[in-house]
């Protein structure tokens, strides 16, 4: 496959705002906002005080405002908002369409150079598109959040394929990405969830920063996101086997590719489970 493109408006969106915006956030978050600047963005795990995964967000720096693209908004947001008490900050739903542009050549078609996580606006299709460099999907993948999609569509149309949700899982799996909420949710935390490169080592404190330091400092991590190549038809939630004790559990299936958590001794690539094979998965960026 080429480029493809497919509608994701189904994914949450917050617009946070406020004088302070900013320093809130990275209290709450594993990365480092304060420090983005105006086009700038970072992908962010927001956590309980246990460590336990709340939503995976990219966090946009827009220069007035930062622009949230989350899984678990609902959550998100009424978790923002428990931390707010003197802070001037406000937390709200943003409406727009979401189209995700992936592969290789998605950046000359969209006419952009840009950097992971980082974000511009052009005109496209006659309509005014912010577009964001996002988590890797079949190579490169860029979000496209407009008003309007159907002149979005019809100028990515003759340039790309369209994708369906099978076809969209299916790349999701291929590239190790979790999501809400089968990989992302309150029973993980980011380590297990191989989003250690959304975690700065640099800052200081935030929601669950001691539970999350402690478990990869003491190598405490108990489970690991895996790929799975399937030998037999299987659904998410299918407990996992190896050497007939329980190991994990599958939590996105597509076909014959599946990911799932298991413990860490039975994580290496290669490992027989009751229903298929280990398989590594990439880093994310």
């Amino acid at each position: 496959m080429g480029v493809g493109f497919f509608d994701r408006t189904s994914r949450g969106r917050l617009v946070v705002s406020g004088h302070d915006r900013k320093d809130l956030l990275h209290r709450l978050g594993t990365n480092d906002v304060v420090g983005l600047q105006p086009g700038q963005g970072c992908s962010c795990c927001f956590t309980t005080n246990k460590g336990r995964l709340i939503d995976w967000s990219i966090v946009l720096d827009r220069g007035d405002d930062l622009l949230l693209l989350c899984g678990n908004a609902q959550r998100l947001s009424g978790h923002i908002q428990q931390y707010t008490i003197t802070e001037d900050v406000s937390v709200g739903g943003y409406m727009a369409v979401e189209l995700v542009v992936c592969g290789a050549g998605a950046a000359e078609i969209l006419g952009v150079d840009l950097e992971p996580w980082s974000h511009t606006t052009r005109r496209l299709g006659e309509v005014e598109t912010l577009v964001a460099r996002i988590e890797p999907l079949n190579g490169e993948a860029y979000a496209l959040v407009a008003p309007d999609a159907v002149l979005l569509r019809e100028m990515l149309r003759p340039r790309a394929e369209s994708l369906d949700s099978a076809r969209v899982d299916e790349l999701r799996i291929a590239g190790g990405i979790p999501a809400f909420p089968g990989e992302i949710n309150e029973n993980y935390n980011p380590w297990e969830a191989g989003l250690g490169t959304s975690i700065s080592a640099n800052k200081g404190c935030y929601i669950g920063q001691e539970v999350i330091a402690r478990l990869h400092n003491y190598d405490k991590v108990q489970r690991k996101l895996v790929g799975i190549d399937l030998d037999q038809p299987a659904e998410s939630g299918a407990p996992l086997q190896a050497e007939g004790k329980h190991v994990g559990v599958l939590t996105s299936v597509v076909r014959r590719r599946a990911l799932g958590y298991v413990q860490v001794q039975s994580s290496a690539a290669g490992t027989k489970l009751d229903l298929g094979i280990v398989t590594e998965l990439p880093v994310l960026q």
